[in-house]
């Protein structure tokens, strides 16, 4: 019995290849970023355009590789930088015993952080990664140059 008799033979195009993730079939959208962009200028693009195109509620998008660690590591920015924050407060804590004198040096934090955005600014950079840690080696400069101000006044 031919296969013609059961069943209607058509040539057509598909793909060679299905890929899945968690199971569900996915197609893969790869960009490169130019010179004068960065890569959240380009995140915020693409979900921007994701934004106006109305995908229907059965597609989703999410990010892969460099673009989800980049957006990850932004996430936990802030955590960082009070995680920072608190350790220098143990350890100026630890340095000048007290619970006050501590709390009077990082009162000076906010205008170096100010600062520091305001520099970004001019300069046209963004906040990256390296700017942000710079900011937290700001912070312990601040920290450094306090702890040394005081041991001049006290005249060591």
């Amino acid at each position: 019995m031919p296969l013609s008799s059961i069943a209607k033979i058509e040539q057509r195009f598909a793909p060679l290849s299905i890929n899945h993730l968690d199971q569900f079939p996915v197609t893969t959208i790869s960009f490169n970023v130019p010179d004068n962009y960065s890569l959240g200028d380009a995140v915020q693009a693409i979900m921007d355009t994701e934004k106006t195109l109305n995908l229907p509620v059965d597609i989703t998008t999410q990010f892969q590789g460099s673009t989800l660690a980049f957006q990850s590591a932004l996430g936990s920015t802030v955590w960082l930088i009070v995680a920072a924050v608190v350790a220098m407060y143990i350890v100026l804590g630890i340095l000048y015993e007290s619970f006050i004198h501590p709390i009077t040096i990082l009162s000076t934090l906010p205008t170096a952080g100010v600062g520091a955005l305001l520099a970004l600014m001019i300069a046209g950079s963004e906040l990256d990664v390296i700017a942000i840690i710079g900011i937290i080696l700001l912070i312990g400069i601040v920290k450094k140059k306090r702890h040394h101000d005081d041991r001049l006044r006290a005249g060591c």
